[in-house]
């Protein structure tokens, strides 16, 4: 394909999903919805940017609350096209979590959890395959000495135990291998696309870590600029290799340039939180993805039905203008397709982002 070939393709290709992203965000149909069932967390990762402990909170929702909850969307929407992603904290510290997947499962959503896979033993398993859980997204960021390090002794082989586990259970979902990507990661990514390959899971994202809670203080876990390339020159490197047992997915949402933008993932850049996906804390608060500032909390589902707030709220998630005049947005000739890249990096409608990934590697 020539030059100008390719140029045109890439036009008529941005288009396009320009087109996509506003017909989304004037209709915004509801398509995924975050559970985080709970801020507890029995381990303690370096980064983590819900600054989870294991202590409870007194303002948790009772597993009845959550069941009305799934009751309520239930009736609502329509739940076999709507994604519930239950996660933490980390979900199956709670207590009831069982019958909260089972409930899931009965009122018909496609769900599944993010989780540390300690607490996922052979019981746990036959549990989870009992409730019909359709994905599990278990966190392991680099090889095993590298990980017990950042998120504690003995996290990794919790997830050996666990992917072993699953598979004795008969789980035939999606299984999947989640990565948050510091630093001390970056020397091992070749080194851990093996190790996963050689535990036989087919999918795995990787995602920078991000400038929030702890993270936010311990900057010797930051990428620069040449670790984000690096990745980047990584996924898009193996994503090339066709007949590859395991291709890596970036997974953030943020404008990257035409060098890496259809190459390093399975969708051009779209942060599509209060768009097509929605959130609800574990506090009852309503909102979209768990790591968004509160500063962009829509209501609460202790005081008012769910699809009110999302069919008469969610303003400054669908409508980015207010973005365009902070920082790097200001007088950005990519504005029109980043739309501010992705909401978790605003502290608030009149801050800039904390990371342009497409200033980062331009």
């Amino acid at each position: 394909m020539t030059d100008l070939r390719i140029r045109l393709y890439q036009a008529m290709m941005w288009q396009r999903h320009r087109i996509r992203q506003a017909r989304n965000r004037d209709e915004h149909p509801l398509r995924y919805l975050f559970f985080e069932i709970s801020r507890r967390c029995n381990i303690h990762c370096l980064y983590c940017g819900s600054d989870c402990t294991i202590a409870e909170r007194k303002d948790e929702l009772t597993t009845e609350e959550w069941k009305g909850i799934i009751d309520q969307v239930a009736e609502d929407f329509d739940a076999t096209k709507v994604m519930v992603a239950v996660t933490g904290g980390e979900p199956l510290l709670r207590e009831g979590i069982y019958e909260i997947f089972a409930h899931l499962h009965q009122r018909g959503f496609p769900y599944g959890i993010v989780t540390n896979s300690t607490l996922l033993t052979p019981e746990a398993a036959k549990k989870i395959v009992a409730c019909g859980m359709n994905s599990i997204s278990l966190s392991m960021d680099s090889v095993p000495h590298i990980n017990d390090r950042i998120r504690g002794k003995g996290t990794s082989q919790a997830v050996i135990d666990a992917i072993s586990n699953l598979r004795n259970a008969g789980y035939t979902g999606i299984l999947e291998i989640l990565s948050t990507i510091t630093k001390p990661c970056m020397p091992h990514l070749a080194e851990m696309q093996a190790f996963i390959t050689d535990l036989g899971i087919k999918r795995w994202r990787v995602a920078p870590v991000m400038p929030l809670g702890r993270a936010a203080e311990k900057h010797d876990l930051l990428l620069d600029n040449d670790d984000v390339k690096a990745l980047l020159d990584f996924v898009r490197a193996q994503r090339r290799l066709v007949n590859a047992p395991l291709r890596p997915e970036f997974g953030e949402e943020g404008y990257l340039g035409d060098r890496y933008e259809g190459l390093v993932r399975p969708y051009l850049c779209q942060c599509r939180a209060g768009i097509n996906v929605a959130g609800i804390r574990y506090d009852g608060i309503i909102g979209a993805c768990p790591e968004i500032s509160q500063a962009f909390d829509q209501g609460d589902i202790r005081k008012e039905r769910f699809k009110t707030v999302w069919e008469e709220r969610y303003q400054e998630y669908r409508d980015r203008s207010w973005s365009k005049s902070l920082g790097p947005c200001k007088g950005c000739e990519q504005f029109k397709t980043c739309q501010g890249g992705a909401l978790h990096l605003y502290d608030d409608t009149q801050t800039p982002t904390k990371r342009c990934f497409y200033k980062m590697v331009t």
